[in-house]
């Protein structure tokens, strides 16, 4: 079988040669690639040494700017106490303005100052009993002097920990960037510090308290935009307008005293006042004192809705009362809490009637508080609030029969709940719906007052106009005692012009015998300046 040999292409010469190879020819470049070798040689060329100068000085400003950010971010706000108030202080990096945070009000935000910073203070929680005891002992000039305080003591810590928090995040980052070199990393933790804090000194530098007179509000506050004009025109005119008051006040009782006879014709005249719903309204307050010291009044009764939200803070009012320096009757209105009627029975001049009973200078008055519990009022009906107040009715009758002695006046927030009393007792006296009015029913005269604080906010919106009012109670003495007149007395809030107006019961009225009806009426027919009591007011 013939072997099979295979013989090599090169011939014996050929052998022996050295076999030289062909260079392969490089394939191009991909086009990706391009950008990496472009930059690669930029970099190994002259101006390399620049550009990485200049990225080790750009990257410990960025870290650092962003470990700034990180640190306020995650542990840069603050709990802190300002007074009765617990707050949470923030500061980041952002437009130049500070927030005021109430929720669930809202905010307001006023450009404030210069600096990079957003600052913001959140009110977390109040503490009703210390804001109590503290207006209750230094008024609302006391409670703002310590949170001032408190705050200069705060304010301070927050800028520090803002510094040290800026700090700390350059310090996480920085060590993620540049590990183990130290010059890089310690610049970056300076870097953030100096950013912080020179921003927190620029911002202190331009700060301007003055814009928070032209705050913009969100949330529910955005409704205060409405009712800051007249607040704002009205603080400006308030302090004029209390000075004046004593004198216009003053002046005018003395030129009604002089030429006014008594209409008793007698001495030993008692005179009553009778004031309702307050509101708060420091000029109420001191409309009632300048009245009960010019017509030397012998007591003073209130019909209620003394506050306006039902809040513990509302109890500083309690300090006027107790200036007055009268015996000072008082009934609870539907704005009234139970914690401000505790409040009163401690103070001595005040007599509390709450289904009970009281003399004075040989008058008796029975009185009984609203059944409406301030943080209900909002979210009754008309008609459910109605309701609940007419229940009262029986319950006052029976009161009243049951007394030991004759009452000569009930005295309720809303004459509503004193219906049945008609017939059984000679007058009876109220506030509530901030109309000054008078009726006869069975033989009893019901007698409302408007308001003595000039409504609800109307102190602070001198455009409507409404009239402080006040009515002044002439007695004749005796078993029992004989209303001959009442004065209504009113004053505008707006242009400080006071009228007083005389009322002769027996002229007016006729002869007035309280005599019970053969059968209770459901509702009393409403006549004279009346109408209208079936609605619902605040």
């Amino acid at each position: 079988m013939a072997a099979l040999r295979v013989v090599d292409a090169c011939t014996a010469t050929d052998c022996n040669k050295p076999r030289r190879y062909s260079r392969m020819r490089a394939s191009p470049m991909p086009p990706r690639m391009r950008p990496i070798t472009t930059l690669r040689r930029i970099l190994r060329s002259e101006r390399a040494a620049d550009v990485r100068r200049l990225v080790r000085l750009a990257l410990p400003l960025a870290v650092g700017l962003a470990g700034a950010w990180l640190g306020m971010s995650v542990w840069g706000a603050s709990r802190v106490d300002m007074g009765p108030f617990v707050v949470r202080l923030d500061t980041q990096f952002g437009r130049g303005v500070t927030d005021i945070v109430l929720p669930p009000l809202g905010h307001l935000t006023a450009n404030t100052h210069s600096a990079p910073l957003r600052l913001s203070a959140t009110l977390l929680d109040v503490r009703i009993s210390e804001l109590t005891r503290e207006l209750s002992a230094g008024g609302i000039d006391g409670l703002v002097a310590r949170v001032q305080a408190d705050s200069g003591h705060a304010l301070p810590l927050h800028a520090f920990r803002a510094i040290a928090v800026a700090g700390f995040g350059a310090l996480l980052l920085g060590a993620l960037a540049f590990r183990t070199r130290w010059v890089p990393l310690v610049s970056t933790i300076l870097i953030a510090m100096s950013l912080v804090g020179g921003s927190e000194i620029l911002a202190l530098a331009t700060f301007r308290s003055g814009a928070f007179a032209t705050p913009t509000f969100s949330g529910s506050l955005a409704l205060a935009a409405d009712i800051i004009p007249p607040v704002r025109s009205a603080a400006t005119k308030f302090d004029e307008f209390r000075a004046q008051l004593e004198r216009v006040v003053d002046g005018a009782i003395k030129v009604y005293t002089s030429i006014q006879t008594s209409p008793v014709g007698e001495a030993g005249e008692i005179r009553v006042l009778h004031i309702s719903d307050i509101h708060l309204s420091p000029l109420g307050l001191e409309f009632a004192k300048q009245i009960s010291d010019g017509f030397d009044v012998d007591f003073i009764v209130d019909t209620g809705d003394t506050t306006s939200f039902g809040t513990p803070p509302e109890n500083v009012v309690l300090n006027d009362i107790a200036s007055m320096g009268r015996p000072y009757v008082w009934v609870r209105g539907n704005h009234d809490s139970r914690a401000f009627q505790e409040a009163m029975e401690k103070l001595p001049n005040a007599i509390v009637l709450d289904g009970t009973t009281t003399e004075l200078d040989g008058i008796r008055l029975y009185g009984k508080g609203d059944p409406i519990k301030p943080p209900t009022i909002e979210r009754l009906s008309d008609a459910v609030f109605e309701s609940r107040v007419l229940a009262v009715d029986p319950f006052v009758l029976s009161d009243v029969e049951r007394a030991p002695q004759p009452v000569d006046i009930v005295a309720v927030h809303d004459d509503r709940m004193a219906q049945s009393v008609a017939g059984h007792v000679p007058l009876v006296i109220s506030g509530h719906f901030h109309v000054n009015g008078s009726r006869v029913q069975d033989g009893t005269l019901y007698l409302r007052v408007g308001t003595t604080g000039g409504s609800n906010f109307a102190t602070f919106l001198p455009d409507e106009g409404i009239p402080l009012s006040a009515e002044v109670l002439y007695f004749e003495p005796g078993t029992p005692p004989r209303l001959v007149a009442y004065d209504l007395i009113e004053q505008s809030p707006k242009t400080g012009a006071l009228t007083v107006t005389r009322h002769l019961v027996e002229q007016e009225f006729g002869t007035l015998t309280p005599s019970p009806s053969p059968s209770p009426m459901p509702s009393p027919t409403e006549t004279g300046g009346l109408a209208g009591a079936a609605s619902r007011t605040p």
